[in-house]
């Protein structure tokens, strides 16, 4: 697959959109590097750059894994593109996306002077409420989003905010049935906000029976597993899978580059634009 490079909001290279007008983009194609986090367990990184593959990008880590995404960016610079865009694989915007990415930018301009690097927006997004409940029984009335924590009560809230649009598609996914309700709750792996288990306690008290488990993950790795294990001790009948290579997030990935691509360099990161 080729490079996913961002040209703004009317289109991406490679892509069946209408191209830019002159007034939305100009230039070359900037190339996309996926930031991660990272993670000792060796299955996160191998999905990482699984995604990275399929939404045609290069991908960094902020730590634990490699390669730099610094290094990466001023590889681009050596092999003559001189806009690049860094968008975090991340699904919340706290610490890492809000510190780290700018860092990493400021790096990178200080290693190759020249070298513009467009900030993207961190990933998560209700459009990725349909992956998670991709492939859920049909009597599920309770469900569990999964997620890493944050100290952070946007980010939290975020969290919460999938879990109550996940219920709420599931629930209308049983068209020409019965209709019902199914409650939606956060479950986090660290830090403040209800333990996984405290989140299907929560569910109980409301009614639900029936609960499922989904990951708000990208990856697989430590904390997904401690919030796994964590709803499955508290008795969830089935459990989803990380994010991975879903559509949804592919199609975000693409999103959010060709944002940040029209927003321009770092420094000058606005709302993304509709359409």
């Amino acid at each position: 697959m080729s490079d996913l490079s961002a040209h703004g909001p009317g289109g991406l290279a490679g892509s069946d959109a209408p191209t830019a007008s002159p007034t939305e983009a100009s230039g070359p194609p900037r190339p996309v590097v996926l930031v991660a986090h990272g993670s000792p367990d060796p299955r996160s990184p191998e999905a990482v750059r699984a995604i990275a593959r399929t939404a045609g990008a290069r991908a960094g880590f902020l730590e634990f894994n490699e390669p730099d995404p610094v290094e990466v960016l001023t590889d681009l610079a050596d092999n003559g593109f001189g806009e690049a865009v860094a968008l975090p694989l991340l699904l919340t915007d706290a610490y890492h996306s809000r510190t780290d990415l700018p860092e990493v930018a400021r790096r990178a301009r200080e290693a190759r002077p020249g070298l513009q690097v467009a900030l993207g927006r961190p990933v998560g997004d209700p459009a990725l409420a349909d992956a998670l409940i991709r492939g859920l029984p049909e009597d599920i009335d309770g469900l569990v989003v999964l997620a890493a924590g944050t100290r952070v009560d946007s980010g939290r809230d975020h969290v919460r905010q999938i879990a109550a649009e996940a219920a709420r598609r599931l629930a209308l996914r049983r068209s020409g049935r019965a209709p019902l309700t199914v409650h939606g709750e956060a479950g986090f792996a660290s830090g403040p906000g209800l333990t996984p288990a405290a989140a299907v306690a929560d569910l109980r008290s409301r009614g639900a029976r029936t609960i499922a488990a989904v990951c708000y993950f990208i990856a697989p790795g430590l904390l997904c597993d401690k919030a796994i294990a964590s709803a499955r001790e508290a008795g969830v009948v089935h459990v989803g899978e990380p994010i991975g290579t879903a559509p949804e997030l592919i199609d975000l990935i693409a999103r959010r580059a060709a944002a940040a691509a029209y927003e321009g360099p770092a420094g000058k990161r606005a709302a993304e634009p509709t359409g």
